[in-house]
């Protein structure tokens, strides 16, 4: 039954799967050169929450509790204060770094392909492990979306199951009757499909996707043939 569901919701990532991520990194290259440590050590304590909250005594279960080992990962690796810690976190990553999409162009057919899943009814959702909402206003597709959610509201980052599940649970789909579109195989699809979901890679084919695609035409026609 599940498998002849129609689709009711499309949910995006948003770095690298709607614009190309190298636009934002020759953007921010003052930035980086401006404090290089910070940078690299941000990245390192990334994957290090990633694995652990695969552990069964993962504490976090929210933004503020995920921002507090944030930051103390991020201090102790620096040997740094965390006040200092969190304010550089906070003015770099979740301020400076989002203006920098004031310059950046979404990947051509991305506007036209979600205005045409949407026109059909479907719910238009993003899921990013970053606050996607400035940057989809700067990216001019913030009125596409019906939902922009970050996976730090639920204390953990992709692919954890809980972001999933709670981005269906906000929506109000079931999980197979939802498509979550995104460009890591790793983080997108298997994530995705770990909790239920469809899921369509930007990229090369692969198996664990049910669609792989390069340009948005492509996208827009497999969401419209299993839409009905």
């Amino acid at each position: 039954m599940e498998g002849r569901s129609r689709l009711r919701a499309v949910a995006f990532d948003v770095d690298g799967t709607l614009y190309p991520e190298s636009s934002i990194a020759l953007r921010c290259v003052d930035l980086f050169f401006g404090q290089p440590r910070i940078f690299m050590a941000f990245s390192t304590v990334r994957k290090e929450i990633r694995f652990l909250q695969a552990q069964p005594n993962y504490i976090p279960r929210n933004m503020e509790e995920l921002h507090s080992l944030q930051v103390s990962l991020l201090a102790k690796r620096l040997k740094m204060d965390e006040s200092h810690i969190e304010q550089s976190i906070e003015k770099i990553f979740y301020h400076l770094v989002p203006e920098r999409f004031s310059s950046i162009h979404p990947y051509r057919g991305t506007r036209q392909a979600i205005e045409a899943i949407r026109q059909n009814g479907l719910i238009i959702a993003a899921l990013s492990d970053l606050p996607p909402q400035e940057k989809l206003q700067f990216l001019g597709l913030h009125d596409l979306f019906d939902y922009k959610l970050c996976t730090e509201e639920w204390g953990v980052l992709k692919p954890h199951q809980r972001a999933f599940d709670g981005m269906v649970k906000t929506i109000r789909v079931q999980p197979f009757e939802t498509l979550y579109v995104g460009n890591n195989i790793e983080y997108d699809i298997l994530g995705a499909k770990k909790a239920g979901l469809r899921a369509a890679l930007r990229g090369r084919q692969n198996s664990a996707a049910d669609l792989s695609f390069s340009n948005w035409e492509e996208l827009t026609q497999w969401v419209l043939a299993h839409s009905y």
